[in-house]
């Protein structure tokens, strides 16, 4: 049986460019009024703004100042002149043409808004949406007291209120558009949620150039990698690999699968912080899955998993693309404290050091600057969204830093860059096994595990499709430099490269058949 259709739209910021409340109560009660109201009211606001109160409760005091003492039927009255002579102004014309299409599929369409009935309900009237769920309030005696009637229409309470009309949502198919953290619960229980847009960017069965381009890239790498094992001598390479037992290879394989292991943990961890709530069975295989493009320049091509997200699970884009980034942003603080450690053991290395410190450093200065991202918001984005080229951009951009704000918050940074350390540790464990089979003793397990964070990292900054070229240079010069021989340090960086690199890659494209069952 088809599922019923049903079209839930935001109000302020969604429907509108601006908030609708302040030109209301300003229509209502005069300009002179109104602004002196503010002036009286600022110490609320500005509680509001540092939150110190809830978003509730400013909005009641405001209302209660304002509106206070007027008779419920002016109300209506004045809600109907500014449904008919002023929301019209307020208007997106995006946002009208995606309602209109609704309405001509013949889909259910919902107002569900913090703004108040008062003028929600005429105005719906008049533009034809079916239902609307919005804010009302309490009168005594056909007198308004200021308070609002029962619960704020925000967060949660908008899901509350739609189960209330709906009953169970699971058995609509709803489209959801919302503008706001208030309307991120909304989204959350939405088939299809649009945040700050109304259309999908991409279609979800059908790649885009850019990640044609990803996936060329990881041909291009393999076809280069190809190159560097037949230049570097195949025998040499072969020769010393007989060295190495049968149950070898599967027993590194094992260790280096475990620190995939670890890494999705720490994803997992992340969407559940970011409010969204996938089954984990369902989540590692689209983990996996990303891992088919991981051979692409900086591993940009493991975004894939924010489009499988949406396309199976109706998780939005951008969070998931904050997640994306803190993983880089850990894997990195991870990498820059073992090469610290490292470095700080090496005489005569002093410019490398700074250079390593200035990276740290600039981590650092990150990391605090995204736990104000409202200096990010104020002084960076809100004017680049003048332009109104950019304005697209920036509402991605704004939303990927509130939700990174929240992923490098200092417990889940601490855990996650702990995560990281074990992760990148295991694959170097990896890598000191081999040195030892291939009788390089000279190698200690730190040593080896510096050397393959250190060449992982010159690789991920050179931006060549995974690293070729970068990583196998400075891992050979490094595993030279600690002691091994020429051909040892070869054969045990093909080989960590093999198993790390381009068995992700296998797992990656195995995960993807699979999601094609």
């Amino acid at each position: 049986m088809n599922k019923t259709t049903i079209a839930v739209f935001d109000f302020d910021n969604t429907l509108t460019k601006r908030d609708s409340l302040l030109p209301f109560l300003s229509i209502s009660v005069g300009r002179s009024r109104f602004f002196w109201g503010l002036l009286l009211m600022s110490p609320v606001l500005t509680a509001y703004a540092l939150k110190l109160i809830p978003n509730w409760r400013a909005k009641e005091a405001v209302l209660t100042h304002f509106l206070s003492g007027i008779s419920l039927e002016q109300l209506q009255l004045l809600g109907k002149n500014f449904a008919i002579k002023d929301i019209s102004k307020l208007l997106r014309p995006q946002a009208l043409e995606r309602l209109h299409y609704h309405q001509q599929q013949g889909h259910h369409t919902i107002l569900v808004s913090a703004s108040l009935e008062a003028y929600l309900v005429p105005w719906t009237k008049i533009i034809g949406i079916d239902q609307v769920i919005g804010t009302k309030l309490e009168s005594q005696s056909g007198v308004l007291t200021g308070r609002i009637q029962g619960q704020n229409c925000y967060g949660k309470e908008k899901v509350e209120r739609l189960t209330e009309v709906l009953g169970d949502l699971t058995q609509y198919c709803i489209y959801a558009y919302g503008d706001s953290r208030g309307d991120r619960e909304m989204l959350n229980a939405a088939t299809y949620p649009y945040y700050r847009k109304f259309h999908d960017e991409l279609e979800p069965d059908k790649p885009s150039s850019h990640h044609r381009g990803l996936i060329l890239s990881v041909v291009a790498a393999a076809i280069l990698y190809l190159g560097i094992v037949l230049w570097s001598g195949a025998e040499k390479i072969w020769a010393a690999l007989n060295l190495l037992p049968t149950w070898f290879i599967p027993a590194l394989l094992g260790i280096i699968f475990f620190g995939y292991c670890l890494r999705f943990i720490r994803w997992h961890w992340y969407l559940h912080h970011m409010g969204y709530s996938v089954p984990w069975k369902s989540n590692f295989q689209i983990f996996l899955a990303s891992f088919a493009l991981t051979a692409s320049p900086g591993k940009a091509g493991e975004s894939i998993k924010s489009l499988l997200l949406k396309r199976r699970h109706n998780v939005p884009v951008p969070p998931t693309l904050a997640g994306l980034f803190c993983e880089r942003f850990t894997d990195a603080l991870s990498v820059v404290l073992f090469v610290c450690l490292g470095l700080a053991s090496i005489t005569g290395g002093i410019q490398i050091v700074w250079a390593i410190l200035a990276l740290a450093a600039t981590q650092v200065g990150t990391i605090l600057l995204l736990q104000h991202p409202k200096i990010l918001q104020r002084y960076f984005l809100k004017p680049l969204s003048s332009i109104r080229k950019l304005q697209a951009l920036v509402s991605k951009v704004d939303y990927l830093i509130s939700s990174a704000s929240i992923l490098l918050k200092p417990k889940l940074l601490i855990g996650s860059t702990f995560i990281a350390l074990i992760a990148w540790g295991l694959e170097g464990v990896a890598l000191y096994f081999i040195f030892q089979y291939l009788e390089a003793e000279s190698i200690t397990l730190y040593q080896a595990i510096l050397i393959h964070t250190a060449s992982g990292l010159i690789g991920a900054l050179s931006m060549l499709p995974g690293g070729i070229g970068g990583a196998e240079t400075a891992s050979i010069s490094l595993s030279t430099l600690y002691g091994a021989t020429q051909s040892q340090a070869v054969a045990a960086t093909l080989l960590i490269r093999l198993l790390t690199l381009w068995f992700a890659v296998v797992v990656g494209i195995l995960a993807m058949l699979l999601d094609r069952h």
